[in-house]
């Protein structure tokens, strides 16, 4: 900055010095005379549009200071910004390359708090702000799955060949026929929020998925098939299914929140009851993807899992 300003001073210098020391000739009225008339007629130019032009061009010279001076402080700002933006660009790149998981994960990853917490964006009592009302859709049930007559509880039912679903058949294609899921139904809106208990459910999976993924044969859980889901075995083993490496940590939930934010095209699940984060999928849906709340309940156990209703959480 300061050899910039030196030189452009003194080149300014240089224009200015001859106009404003111009020799005054001394001797008869004559000499003064014909040096007043040389000096006037300049190139067939006035004195007076010379010193203009000086002028003029002394200050477009200040102003292109005055431009290189705040070019250059805002270079340096926009590069200061750019380089925090790098860094934590690759904090956030070396987070998601250890939240990348696959439907068969090879070697299990864990994936701590503090790296996990580096997606959450929105604090949980801003998320339940969004809180919507989910009920459970007996059409895309499976058929040893239970659905209570609210619309709020599902189970496993252990005795087979005998469908707890009646399943009609303009509604086959509606149903999920071998993993034990149901969807949900719940308004549309750029941003929404419901709650879930889990409380001594052993093995459970439950997130969002595409209205138009599929719902047949074994599933292969992950964003790319259009589900954004998380899932619990042996009460504690979390995994959240990715496309590439499926994230596991130990964690044990009663209470699942789920957001959606379209608009952010993030799923995030946090734990209810201390508003902690749990996971964020940050390569979530769009609104146009129309994604359906999916449960699961697995199918170790017959205990129930819960969607919370809004009128029973005021009534408390």
């Amino acid at each position: 900055m300061g050899p910039l300003i030196q030189q452009v001073c003194l080149v300014t210098f240089l224009i200015f010095f001859p106009c404003s020391s111009a020799p005054v000739a001394d001797g008869t009225e004559t000499e003064r005379q014909s040096t007043s008339e040389s000096t006037s007629t300049l190139y067939g130019l006035d004195s007076k549009v010379w010193f203009a032009v000086f002028v003029t061009f002394g200050i477009i010279i200040f102003l292109g200071v005055v431009f290189l001076v705040w070019y250059k402080c805002c270079r340096d700002a926009s590069r200061n910004l750019l380089g925090v933006f790098h860094v934590v660009g690759r904090q956030e790149e070396r987070s998601h390359e250890d939240t990348n998981i696959s439907p068969h994960p090879k070697t299990p990853k864990t994936v701590s708090e503090k790296e996990t917490n580096m997606n959450l964006d929105l604090p949980h009592n801003e998320a339940r702000s969004h809180e919507v009302d989910v009920i459970l859709d007996g059409k895309t049930a499976h058929s040893q799955l239970k659905i209570s007559h609210n619309g709020k509880v599902v189970e496993w039912v252990m005795q087979k060949g005998e469908p707890q679903t009646e399943i009609d058949k303009n509604d086959i294609d509606k149903h999920f026929d071998e993993a034990p899921y149901v969807l949900g139904s719940m308004g549309r809106a750029m941003r929404a929020y419901w709650e879930v208990s889990v409380k001594e459910k052993m093995d459970w999976v439950l997130g969002v998925t595409r209205a138009t993924a599929n719902r047949k044969g074994q599933l292969v859980l992950s964003p790319a098939n259009g589900f954004w889901v998380i899932g619990i075995s042996d009460s504690k083993d979390f995994t959240a299914f990715m496309d590439d490496d499926d994230v596991h940590k130990e964690i044990t939930l009663h209470r699942v929140g789920i957001y959606v934010d379209y608009q952010e095209k993030k799923v995030t699940f946090f734990n209810a009851e201390d508003s902690s984060l749990i996971y964020s999928f940050t390569n979530g849906p769009s609104y146009e993807d129309d994604v359906r709340p999916l449960f699961s309940p697995w199918n170790n156990d017959i205990d129930p899992i819960r969607i919370l209703s809004i009128e029973a959480k005021k009534s408390k």
